[in-house]
């Protein structure tokens, strides 16, 4: 499936709607931007592109794929199926300001030439849409926590309950404690 027209090519169909129904291969390309990224499925499209006169170009995509990324507490592959809404809307390149007036609630970009060319942008949203956390089903209900030998794995609010509590119990002394007392700076200077 390309997902690269030239505006006049869109401008063919005259309901003033491009459907768009297929699956991209972007899978090298996304290996390429994301380097842990192990694999990627064929990345189903699916939704229309809609004309408003020779002017403005409204973009609206689901897009389906299903990405294979190293799970953030073992590092073991997990396939993570992601449905992302692709939502954009592209100015002609001769468009003026007054044709994006109405436009406030959209992301809005103008086209450089006569050309659509969609690869790069679902690239993007597919990659800004990966979860911060990837954990296998096993690891989001396992309630051990992986460890080792002088290690073990934490989740973050433990660490910080964890770190208040030995704070206020802590009677060891900063080593910057020695500086408080100092007078390093001239009080009777300031007005």
């Amino acid at each position: 499936m390309k997902l690269k027209w030239s505006l006049a090519e869109l401008h063919k169909n005259q309901s003033g709607f491009f459907m768009v129904n297929g699956r991209a291969d972007l899978t090298n390309s996304l290996k390429n931007r994301k380097q842990d990224l192990m694999d990627a499925s064929l990345v189903d499209v699916q939704g229309t592109i809609s004309m408003e006169g020779k002017k403005r170009y409204f973009v609206d995509l689901t897009l389906n794929v299903e990405l294979t990324l190293p799970s953030t507490r073992s590092l073991q592959p997990v396939a993570l199926d992601m449905t992302v809404p692709f939502h954009e809307v592209y100015l002609a390149p001769d468009a003026l300001e007054i044709d994006a007036e109405d436009l406030e609630d959209d992301i809005v970009f103008t086209l450089e030439n006569d050309i659509l060319d969609l690869k790069k942008p679902i690239e993007d949203t597919i990659l800004a849409s990966i979860p911060m956390k990837v954990l296998s089903e096993e690891e989001k209900s396992a309630q051990d926590l992986p460890k080792g030998q002088d290690w073990e794995l934490q989740l973050e609010d433990e660490v910080g309950s964890q770190t208040s509590d030995q704070e206020s119990t802590s009677s060891e002394a900063s080593p910057f404690d020695v500086l408080k007392d100092l007078d390093l700076f001239d009080d009777e200077g300031e007005e």
